[in-house]
């Protein structure tokens, strides 16, 4: 099987890391795997037939069209996965010229779903972000990540936390859809609590004034960015991860949070409520109802700690690369039938 991966942006995202997690475990079983994609790209596909192409331009130039109709002609892929909105709209437009297969994965909210209607099969990262998507060609495959042992570190040492303090950690990107604002501000009303906030972006200078103003400077460590091992070794480490977001797709912090064995609260985005019940979910915009759960989980925290047992469990069976590799080739075998 022949297999095509097209990415259209230039960011580092969920996205981003889907298609390279995807891809290297379709080369690991020996799969003809190429990627297409922007050439920032191209060391973190390493060891994978990886071709240079630009599709940040308009979704509509004539000339970027060509080419990758050119490109997709003489390759003659039995499989052409495009990974995201603007990569689909792309490829489907190629779609009558081309005799290949299109699977196309949906990666979050999009108001106009008209490019995924065109494809041969949609693949969503949850059931949530493919509600209006009123096609029977379609299924759900979360994302998922390899398993590893994950290092505890001493956060009191590291970051110099008072012993006494409950930790409580987040991590995303430093923009307005996080609502960390809102997570900033429920300090106020919580009892012994410190945050650990990884990651930096556009709201930072925002959200660090905002402690100041509510004289939280102290119950709030921004570490900056960190890489990704680093970064789970805080989740680890921490007492509770806290998710206030407005939307996601499927966030990895969720399956990461859950490989770490660390409880989780989040707001009602994606289909966090199926896997983590309802009772861990917190209302959206309400630092109040936030800092009230983070009080409750604090003073009956062996509690919580049993009740995320098997959910621990089923993320390490469900929420692996593996898994998602398995049911990703399925769709695939089925689409050629």
């Amino acid at each position: 099987m022949k297999i095509c991966q097209v990415l259209a942006g230039n960011e580092d995202g969920g996205l981003e890391k889907h298609t390279i997690e995807l891809s290297k475990e379709l080369k690991k079983r020996n799969f003809d795997i190429t990627v297409i994609a922007h050439e920032k790209f191209k060391s973190e596909f390493d060891g994978i037939r990886f071709i240079s192409f630009d599709l940040t331009k308009s979704r509509n130039n004539i000339f970027m069209l060509y080419k990758l109709y050119e490109i997709l002609r003489e390759e003659k892929f039995d499989i052409i996965h495009s990974q995201a909105n603007k990569a689909t709209s792309i490829v489907v437009k190629l779609k009558m010229f081309i005799n290949s297969k299109i699977v196309s994965t949906l990666h979050s909210y999009k108001k106009n779903l008209s490019s995924f209607y065109k494809s041969d099969y949609v693949i969503s990262v949850s059931n949530k972000i493919a509600e209006n998507l009123n096609i029977k060609n379609k299924t759900t495959i979360y994302n998922g990540i390899k398993l590893e042992n994950i290092n505890n570190i001493n956060l009191y040492d590291k970051y110099n936390i008072p012993k006494e303090k409950f930790i409580i950690c987040s991590v995303g990107r430093l923009s307005f859809v996080k609502r960390f604002d809102v997570l900033i501000s429920s300090l106020k009303y919580t009892d012994n609590v410190h945050l650990i906030l990884v990651g930096e972006g556009k709201e930072e200078s925002k959200l660090k004034k905002l402690a100041t103003r509510l004289s939280l400077d102290k119950n709030i460590t921004f570490t900056g960015n960190l890489n990704n091992l680093k970064a789970k070794e805080i989740i680890k480490s921490s007492n509770l991860f806290v998710m206030t977001s407005q939307k996601e797709g499927f966030p990895y912090t969720l399956i990461e949070t859950l490989s770490c064995q660390t409880p989780i609260i989040s707001t009602d985005v994606s289909d966090i409520k199926d896997i983590i019940g309802s009772d861990f979910i917190i209302e959206y915009d309400n630092n109040k109802a936030l800092a009230l759960k983070i009080n409750d989980i604090k003073n009956d925290y062996e509690k919580t700690n049993s009740y995320f047992k098997p959910i621990y469990k089923q993320s390490q069976e469900k929420f692996t690369t593996k898994y998602m590799t398995n049911e990703t080739i399925n769709i695939y075998e089925k689409v050629l039938r």
